[in-house]
């Protein structure tokens, strides 16, 4: 039996290529297109699991008096036929609202689960630890030339310049590549 190729089991289960890599790195079955859409299934979100229910939208009953149309009469009709329509509308409403209600649950429950696992963080969290990273490097970085101008003065030697500027750009750029190690203490911190 020939095991299909990851493209092939995208395009029967109508996924993008970089979703068969994402979901084979998460464990999905690459050697047959019934054992991954098996594992997806099994792996998808509670809520979305269940079929929909079908929505079918019946037709409110015509206005039962067909008299001359105008004036009141033809006022009270539409009132009538709009009142049919409401309590239609409101009955679907409250199927729908249930459940987007039990959808949202799922994901609620979902999204604290991957936070208390630490593949998901707070937002807030990574804007505070990120500003401040950029801050620090912006003033570090307009700090070079006030700092550097007496050292560069004194030097004739272009190498000897160009390798000043270059420790003193790499220094203030080490404040960014630390930001994710202070993110990761700003998270733990929150909790």
């Amino acid at each position: 039996m020939n095991t299909p190729s990851q493209a092939a089991i995208g395009r029967a289960l109508m996924l993008s290529p970089a979703t068969i890599t994402k979901n084979k790195k998460l464990g999905m079955p690459v050697y047959s297109i019934e054992a991954a859409q098996a594992w997806r299934v099994a792996r998808q979100n509670v809520a979305a699991r269940k079929p929909a229910p079908p929505v079918t939208f019946p037709t409110p009953s015509p206005p039962r008096s067909y008299g001359r149309v105008g004036g009141d009469h033809f006022q009270s009709m539409i009132k009538e036929y709009e009142t049919e329509v409401a309590v239609l509308d409101s009955e679907e409403d409250h199927d729908a609202a249930r459940t987007r209600l039990r959808i949202s649950e799922a994901n609620l429950s979902e999204m604290k689960e991957a936070e208390e696992k630490g593949s998901l963080i707070r937002l807030d969290a990574v804007k505070a630890v990120l500003s401040v990273a950029m801050a620090t490097a912006r003033e570090a970085l307009l700090q070079i030339p006030s700092r550097m101008a007496p050292l560069l003065a004194a030097e004739s030697d272009p190498g000897s310049v160009q390798n000043l500027l270059y420790a003193e750009i790499h220094q203030a750029l080490e404040l960014l590549s630390g930001a994710s190690v202070r993110l990761g203490q700003q998270s733990a911190d929150l909790e």
